[in-house]
């Protein structure tokens, strides 16, 4: 499908895209190490650190593939997204200051050196599981987002989908290989400020071409047809072709609880200057999620429009919001949206890049080859494996055909079954062992695999749902029945970690001062 976009927007997207080019160009020249190209140094100012975890979440997924479900399917996505901004406080609570305070006592640049140092005992085996969770998840979902950078620049210049999906790729390719993480949270920056103000224009001009999300709602629930009276509803009626109730529950679960379990917000735990930051993680999050979120409205208002007469009926709900901002915004506003859009997927594939990059030279050729290198030698291997990675991608974008936002959950919840237990879970009970992160990885790569490829949607529920909880089962079960691990101490008293606020002279609960090495002592463990 092509749209027409105005000269007045083309042009602001292609100056953004040629800016954001030289910029990280530039800003590479200050990754010196592998410390820099993957947690940023530890050297993150708070908001920034925050934000860039935003951007890691909110991706071509959330402001193109969303407004996309709204529009095919109405206000089930509404669903998606307030369990979403709610997952934030999940992660937050029960992640962020244990993986930066980790990375404050030992060498930790990944999540899978995190499981090395949670689980001991079968060290290599668990970072085998965080490698493979990290390669199938997250090839899934840049492949979303090479899908919607094709839908985005096949709206605003004469090429194809496929051009603009390879045009996207080559230009985040460049800093991304260049600069790793350290440019990337910059750039995420200044990428999610255009998101969070997209979604404000989104939300103006739904008041002035439909009169608000409130009378968007009145007109689908009043229209002649069944299937756009549906989109009223918070899920569609049992027996019809839309989502039920069985994926309204099964996205509230993975939603709500499987933001924990994504390793692309988790990592950008680790980058904050100063382990204090983190405590404003979930606020911080949810703030500018909730702004950027407003995109969907602009799925909302295409249906109303639709049903109005004012818009043709799209073949692709994925053109949804690029639609919206062609014909229904003021061109310079739209611009500004559009440049929203494509930001939303080149900040996501910085850094899901970067992160396959880490599994593959940190944790695979380090970690279990055991292969030594200098910080020069380190660097370039982070390079290339960036860049096969990217080309991976792109093969698996070629074979991706389903619906952004329906494929964006299902990658979403693969990635959630791998981690929220080994990783959010294991991070917060003792118990856990390194068997029950092997029985829990296999259950969701494997189940993972086959719940996306085949479809499996069991009575109406989402099967991904299904496979996280299956995975949460198994690393309870498999931990309660083998032995339990012995840590090291710093790392164990992690894990004790608690959050009560205490005096930096205060005992802590084995009598001593609330202090191991060099941890933070400002929080009782």
């Amino acid at each position: 499908m092509k749209l027409h976009a105005p000269t007045v927007v083309s042009i602001i997207a292609a100056v953004y895209l040629v800016g954001i080019l030289v910029f990280g160009i530039v800003a590479s020249r200050r990754t010196r190490n592998l410390g820099d190209y993957y947690i940023a140094g530890r050297s993150a100012p708070r908001w920034v650190a925050i934000v860039s975890g935003s951007a890691a979440v909110m991706s071509g997924f959330g402001l193109v593939g969303i407004p996309g479900l709204a529009y095919a399917f109405g206000g089930i996505g509404f669903i998606l997204q307030i369990f979403s901004l709610l997952g934030f406080s999940t992660a937050a609570y029960l992640s962020s200051r244990k993986l930066r305070t980790l990375a404050e006592i030992r060498e930790v640049y990944t999540i899978p050196d995190t499981l090395a140092l949670r689980y001991p005992r079968m060290a290599s085996a668990v970072r085998l599981v965080g490698i493979a969770g990290i390669i199938v998840g997250l090839l899934g979902y840049l492949s979303v987002e090479l899908q919607a950078l094709g839908v985005v620049l096949s709206s605003l210049l004469p090429v194809s989908y496929w051009t603009g999906a390879l045009l996207g790729l080559a230009i985040v390719g460049v800093y991304t290989i260049a600069g790793g993480i350290k440019v990337g949270i910059w750039t995420d920056l200044v990428q999610f400020s255009l998101e969070m103000a997209a979604g404000l224009i989104v939300l103006v001009m739904v008041f002035v071409v439909v009169g608000g999300p409130f009378h968007a709602l009145h007109v689908l629930a009043t229209s002649s047809s069944p299937t756009w009276r549906y989109h009223a509803l918070a899920w569609w009626p049992a027996g019809t072709a839309g989502l039920g109730i069985g994926a309204a529950l099964a996205w509230m679960f993975e939603f709500g609880a499987g933001m924990a379990g994504q390793p692309q917000l988790l990592a950008k735990y680790y980058v904050h200057r100063d382990v204090r930051n983190v405590r404003y993680q979930a606020l911080g999050n949810g703030i500018t999620m909730s702004l950027a979120a407003l995109m969907i409205f602009s799925g909302l208002a295409m249906a109303a429009l639709t049903v109005l007469g004012r818009a043709p009926l799209l073949k692709n709900p994925d053109y949804a919001a690029p639609y919206f901002f062609i014909h229904f915004v003021p061109p310079w506003l739209a611009g500004i949206a559009f440049t929203a859009l494509l930001a939303a997927s080149m900040a996501t594939i910085n850094g899901f890049s970067n992160i396959l990059s880490a599994s593959i030279t940190r944790d695979f050729m380090q970690g279990i080859l055991h292969r030594k290198f200098n910080e020069h030698l380190g660097l370039l291997w982070g390079r290339v494996w960036t860049l096969v990675m990217l080309v991976g991608a792109a093969v698996v974008t070629y074979f991706n055909h389903t619906l952004i936002g329906i494929a964006g959950a299902a990658a979403f919840g693969l990635l959630a079954a791998v981690f929220l237990p080994t990783v959010s879970i294991g991070l917060n009970w003792r118990r856990g062992t390194s068997a029950g992160v092997v029985a829990s990885g296999v259950i969701g790569v494997v189940g993972g695999i086959w719940a996306t490829v085949t479809g499996w949607n069991p009575g109406g529920v989402f099967g991904i749902a299904i496979v996280i909880l299956a995975s949460l089962i198994g690393y309870v079960v498999v931990s309660l029945i083998t032995p339990a691990e012995l840590l090291d101490p710093a790392v164990d008293a992690v894990v004790r970690m608690r959050y009560r606020r205490v005096s930096s002279s205060a005992p802590s609960e084995s009598g001593g001062t609330s202090n191991v090495g060099s941890m933070p002592n400002d929080y009782e463990y």
